[in-house]
């Protein structure tokens, strides 16, 4: 990707948040152009967030995007945060961007997979950066009619555990699957299945094996954990306790 760019060797894309705004974000705004096209122009609300490194020009972490943004009711301000099969959640309040006059404002969200209120939370992050000082409104003269709130905007997506969780409803697919890691623990609601193959695997076979007699050959899987005890000690602690006498000290004597 790197030679496609025609990038620099020992070239690294780590801008601030000032830097991103004002030569990256009010470039494209005004159809400038722009130093390093590294940013990848895609109409990000239709995929879901581990769906986007491959679309991305440039990042092994993390990844940049311009995209459009979309109004959620034709008449309001308030932005549709549907993507893919969930949506987006902002969090924590929006952080003005530039001095002494903000240019910008960054917005933080989270990937939620499944239908709003009930999605499940994923590790998926999203700071969204858009301009200050302009004009949202639907009855704004270019605006009218219209369900665009933002021609553009500029994103970057991570996920905060440093892996490729998928988390899709489970009436779309029956398996998924991570890389690098297994997906992060959740309480996952009735329509959602997250990757967590790992797991399952060890409870699967452990069952089987208490089931079958076969205890002993867990002990060279790579799925079980390391136990500091034996297996004797390990499968009797599964057993029940044997059958003992009320009275085990006492005798009686017989009557004549």
């Amino acid at each position: 990707m790197k030679a496609e760019l025609n990038l620099p060797e020992g070239f690294r894309f780590h801008p601030t948040d000032e830097e991103l705004v004002k030569f990256y974000l009010c470039r494209r705004c005004a159809s400038e152009p722009i130093s390093a096209p590294v940013i990848a122009e895609i109409d990000l609300y239709k995929f879901n967030p581990w769906e986007l490194p491959e679309m991305a020009l440039y990042g092994e972490k993390e990844w940049y995007f311009f995209s459009h943004r979309d109004r959620k009711y034709p008449n309001g301000s308030r932005p549709n945060r549907s993507a893919g099969t969930g949506y987006w959640k902002a969090t924590g309040a929006d952080k003005p961007i530039g001095k002494p006059k903000t240019l910008g404002i960054k917005k933080a969200l989270v990937f939620y997979a499944g239908k709003a209120p009930r999605g499940v939370k994923t590790n998926w992050i999203m700071h969204e950066y858009r301009l200050a000082n302009v004009d949202r409104s639907a009855s704004s003269s270019n605006k009218k009619n219209s369900l665009r709130l933002d021609d553009w905007v500029l994103c970057r997506i991570y996920n905060k555990k440093g892996t490729m969780e998928t988390c899709y409803p489970v009436d779309e697919v029956t398996t998924t699957s991570t890389s690098e890691s297994k997906c992060s623990s959740h309480v996952v609601s009735p329509g959602v299945t997250c990757s967590d193959n790992v797991e399952s695997k060890w409870v699967d076979d452990l069952e089987d094996a208490f089931v079958f007699g076969s205890i002993e050959s867990l002990r060279n899987d790579a799925f079980v954990p390391r136990f500091p005890y034996q297996s004797d000690d390990f499968a009797a602690s599964f057993e029940d306790p044997p059958e003992q006498k009320p009275f085990p000290d006492w005798s009686f004597a017989t009557q004549g």
